[in-house]
């Protein structure tokens, strides 16, 4: 830097950043990297241009990957390379080295990632194969596999700065309770994963690491606040990734990239020692972990492998209440499925209202019977109301993690602190403003109470298995125009377990007329078309085996029906 100019020179802040991303991009092998020929194809830069990445399968074009790499990581199922894994098909060492490979590929792409530690997950892939070898069995129910994680996992000795510059360089003490669980399941880990600035919105950019893109489509978010995995499994760079719900963190990037979530009641999957932007002990509403893939029966089997552990004596967080085994589902059995419907002041996208009405349609041929349920029982824009104001109690400490290292707010975070979101919250606390903080967190509680309450009512005056709408009122949509989540987050605030499954793509062809949804944003059906959509499914409050049953059904059903 000796010979740059003044007004080029770089703040500390971006000293520290630049710094970090150079060690970062060392550990890389350099055959790694993708041939400057391969950019020619695309429109730079990528974030501006509408490059459609999984289309144009750059891994193979790439030459990086071996056939057998490219087979592995796109032929075969989680569950498919666990018994591959079990049996010795597969070496956990060639397994992951092929995630590894494609990983790599996809950070070059969309930014996926933060820090990667490939060596070591080699080294300890080595082991587990050794282990088979020495024993004649698998080392667990996870032998082997590459899993990745989202950066708010703590790994002892690696950075979690969570998209913070001021947290950049101290890396944890101690791992997170779910990683130590992970490892003792087998598992192989190997790198973490991209999020938002405070990892409160749903664009997964921030001055560390930068923002990661849709493979879809470069110019449409990858969702947050776990957009990283959303990109990096989309891409089919990792089997199985963990991430993290308060607001719908997990089903955003599910349903934005195409790919399946799981977000778990709260205390079912251990949460203990992450790195968050808010204090631990700020719990009004409950974050929950959860799996994601690109294949729904990865969503239960992570699940109950972790449940299985009995994660609670580890985590005080967690409760001690074993998995669940269900008796299957026969052919003949139909179902009570609730579903949402529209509410005008929550209208969904045409791309959106068609996926569910199609979904709808294919349930009722199996006999399955559905029961609307409107906004007036369903209180989705009450709870994400509530959900705001929870959330806004006191966010000083995030905004001063940004603040101790000067680096700028990013767009997406300063939506969230724009006039029209302020006005919305002074609304909210009209007549509450003599109220300490005590009193405001039990006005609120009482609210939420009164809806967790209309929702029991709910359950057992229709009684219902479980409960369908979209997971957004639209699909992925531009950068830094998502807004806040009212369809994911409203079920945080119950607690319920909820799952994505992708269904469709949005279509300028069968849903071509452009509208306006005024503070909502507008539908631009260029803009979105081939965009992935999808349905949620969720059932009540600890019924989490019963909401995976359930969800496998209905994504056996949708998927059936595209061939």
């Amino acid at each position: 830097m000796g010979s740059m100019g003044i007004s080029e020179a770089l703040t500390p802040w971006q000293e520290i950043v630049a710094e970090k991303q150079s060690a970062v991009k060392k550990l890389v092998p350099s055959e790694w990297i993708l041939p400057d020929a391969l950019w020619q194809d695309l429109t730079l830069p990528l974030e501006a241009n509408p490059n459609r990445i999984i289309e144009k399968d750059i891994p193979r074009r790439s030459g990086l990957m071996s056939t057998r790499e490219l087979q592995i990581t796109e032929a075969y199922t989680t569950a498919q390379l666990l018994s591959a894994l079990a049996q010795g098909t597969f070496s956990s060492l060639e397994v992951t080295t092929a995630f590894c490979k494609r990983a790599a590929i996809a950070q070059q792409l969309t930014s996926c990632l933060t820090e990667v530690f490939y060596d070591s997950a080699l080294k300890r892939a080595k082991e587990l194969d050794d282990y088979l070898a020495s024993h004649g069995r698998p080392s667990g129910p996870l032998h082997g596999l590459p899993i990745s994680l989202k950066d708010s996992f703590k790994l002892k000795g690696i950075d979690s700065s969570v998209g913070f510059v001021s947290l950049v360089n101290k890396p944890a003490e101690q791992n997170s309770v779910l990683v130590d669980i992970l490892l003792e399941l087998g598992a192989v880990l190997y790198v973490k994963t991209n999020i938002p600035q405070t990892m409160m919105t749903a664009d997964s950019h921030n001055n560390v690491w930068g923002r990661t893109l849709n493979p879809h489509n470069t110019t449409l978010t990858a969702g947050g606040s776990t957009g990283g995995e959303g990109a990096l499994i989309a891409f089919r760079g990792s089997p199985l990734g963990i991430g993290t719900d308060i607001a719908g963190s997990i089903r955003i990037p599910s349903l934005c990239c195409g790919i399946y979530g799981f977000k778990p009641s709260s205390a079912r999957i251990p949460f203990g020692n992450q790195q968050a932007p808010v204090p631990d002990e700020f719990s009004l509403i409950h974050c929950s972990a959860g799996p994601m893939a690109n294949s729904f029966e990865a969503l239960q089997l992570l699940t109950e492998a972790v449940i299985s552990a009995r994660p609670a004596r580890k985590d005080s967080t967690c409760l001690d209440v074993p998995w669940q085994t269900l008796a299957p589902l026969s052919s003949s059995e139909r179902l009570n499925i609730g579903v949402l419907t529209e509410d005008t002041s929550l209208a969904f996208y045409p791309p959106v209202k068609r996926v569910l009405n199609n979904t709808c349609t294919l349930l009722a041929e199996k006999g399955h019977n559905l029961v609307p349920i409107g906004p007036e029982r369903s209180h989705v824009a009450s709870l994400a109301e509530l959900s705001m104001a929870a959330f806004t109690l006191d966010i000083k400490g995030m905004f001063a993690f940004i603040a101790s290292s000067g680096e700028p707010v990013v767009p997406s975070v300063a939506a969230c602190a724009a006039p029209s979101q302020g006005e919305a919250l002074k609304s909210f606390w009209a007549g509450f403003e003599q109220m300490d903080m005590y009193h405001k967190i039990a006005s609120l509680e009482a609210q939420i109470h009164r809806l967790k309450e209309e929702w029991r009512k709910l359950w057992n005056e229709f009684n219902l298995d479980a409960v369908i709408c979209p997971g957004a009122q639209h699909t992925a949509v531009k950068h830094d125009t998502y807004g806040f989540p009212p369809f994911t987050v409203f079920l945080n605030v119950l607690d319920y377990p909820a799952c994505i499954i992708p269904f469709g793509k949005a279509s300028k062809d069968l849903d071509p007329e452009a509208k306006d949804f005024g503070d909502a944003g507008s539908y631009n059906p260029e803009e979105t078309d081939q965009a992935p959509t999808a349905i949620q499914v969720f059932t009540s409050n600890m019924r989490d085996e019963v909401c995976l049953q359930v969800g496998k059904l209905i994504d056996e059903i949708l998927n059936q029906s595209q061939g």
